[in-house]
């Protein structure tokens, strides 16, 4: 195993990987995002690409239930964004 260079080593550490970020987006009458607000600017959705629902631990004090969107932004850009339908807040989804 190999050290990282100027980082100690702290057994049992765990971090999130690829976890949602807050973005600001503008939506359409039906929901879908019309525009999202990256690096300080609104980039225009050129199309929607795919739409689909994750409802989950519907069972629990914390369910999930999300609204994706993978989008093609007016940049050339594929991103893939949710809307948690319990808070109403948009994040975008990194994979990779």
């Amino acid at each position: 195993m190999l050290k990282a260079p100027g980082r100690a080593e702290r057994p049992g550490t765990l971090r999130r990987l690829n976890a949602p970020r807050t973005i600001e987006v503008r939506a359409e009458a039906g929901g879908a995002p019309s525009a999202l607000r990256r690096r300080g600017r609104w980039v225009e959705v050129a199309e929607v690409l795919d739409r689909y629902r994750t409802d989950d631990r519907w069972w629990t004090a914390e369910p999930i239930s999300r609204s994706y969107y993978a989008l093609l932004l007016e940049d050339g850009r594929a991103v893939t964004v949710f809307r948690d339908e319990v808070s109403g807040g948009w994040s975008e989804q990194r994979y990779g």
